[in-house]
């Protein structure tokens, strides 16, 4: 226990600022939710502001933390490192953000009852926040760029929120309506699946 105290408290040193951004947009999240979100007639709102806005906010503490790997000069110190806590570093940081959503989770089911989350939107919720807890840090392993990597995870999702998946055929990551129609559930499922399983090899690839 205090070694993951000290492990937090290094990090909040090390990223200032940065460090209180993703709880500054949860704040946010709520304001949208109790404003916008108990109109009768958009009743997936709060979820949409949990999953496209939450979640994959709840992944950039770790792409925050990683970057210092690409500074100039810095990769060669710091990797022997970043290969021994690469793995605590994602559960602790998964944990630890997994509180909040849950909090904003128990708030879309006050917003819209008991019955609004079915088991498929639960693992889709499950699904999608491993997602974006490793694809950020995945994205940058590869681009060796934080403003680059921020810029395609931040597009693609702006995007597909803003459209609300109408800006491109394929893939999608969220649900906007009610499921109705088994495929594309299912194409979404696989996208999820998929984009896990290449993150997790990138990672395995970069930090073996």
């Amino acid at each position: 226990m205090n070694k993951l105290v000290h492990l937090f408290k290094f990090d909040i040193k090390l990223l200032r600022y940065l460090y209180s951004f993703p709880f500054v947009a949860y704040a946010l999240c709520v304001l949208l939710m109790l404003s916008f979100g108990s109109r009768s007639d958009a009743p997936f709102m709060p979820y949409i502001v949990v999953q496209g806005i939450a979640v994959p906010i709840a992944g950039w503490h770790l792409v925050f933390l990683y970057n210092s790997l690409y500074e100039e000069g810095a990769k060669e110190t710091l990797i022997v490192y970043y290969r021994k806590v690469l793995v605590i570093d994602i559960i602790r940081y998964a944990l630890l953000h997994a509180i909040f959503i849950s909090l904003l989770v128990g708030l879309t089911v006050w917003i819209n009852g008991p019955d609004f989350f079915t088991s498929t939107l639960i693992v889709h919720l499950i699904m999608l926040f491993i997602f974006y807890q490793i694809i950020g840090i995945a994205v940058l392993s590869a681009v060796q760029s934080l403003d680059i990597a921020l810029a395609i995870v931040a597009t693609y999702t702006f995007m597909e929120v803003a459209t609300q998946g109408t800006f491109m055929p394929w893939p999608h990551l969220f649900i906007f309506r009610e499921p109705i129609d088994d495929i594309p559930i299912r194409l979404t499922f696989l996208s999820l699946g998929v984009g896990i399983l290449l993150s997790a090899i990138q990672l395995w690839r970069k930090f073996k």
